[in-house]
């Protein structure tokens, strides 16, 4: 059975990237497996200090976010399984995509939050043993 990675951060970009997935998974026959990172650079696992309201939030909107995709899938007959985690988002999603035996990547061209995640479709598909598919957003 074939398995694709979506990596999603909720931007529009990982919308159209979440929908060509689906596709993808549909025309495949696969199992679509659904990640969102939580930025270490940007937020720290939760403790107390002044920082954790802003960690509880991006760890929501993460879960949102995959769930989002999930909801997308809803009506179609393929597996969605969902993770969120903490991390470099490349550096996550590649380590995921081992951890599942992806045989496909689906990243959006750009982030929501250009400051931090710049650049992940970019790393991943340079660093992936697999194939990766960058989508662009439609304009």
């Amino acid at each position: 059975m074939v398995t694709i990675l979506m990596a999603t951060d909720g931007s529009e970009y990982a919308q159209a990237a979440a929908e060509h997935a689906i596709d993808l998974a549909k025309a495949r026959d696969a199992t679509l497996h659904v990640i969102c990172v939580v930025d270490e650079r940007r937020f720290d696992e939760p403790a107390l200090s002044s920082a954790e309201l802003a960690t509880i939030y991006a760890e929501d909107h993460a879960a949102v976010c995959v769930t989002k995709v999930s909801e997308m899938a809803a009506d179609t007959d393929i597996d969605v399984e969902g993770d969120t985690r903490h991390g470099v988002p490349h550096e996550v999603i590649l380590e995921y995509a081992d951890e599942v035996g992806a045989d496909l990547i689906v990243v959006g061209e750009h982030g929501d939050h250009e400051r931090h995640f710049s650049g992940v479709g970019q790393k991943v598909e340079a660093l992936a043993e697999c194939d990766v598919v960058v989508v662009e957003a439609a304009s």
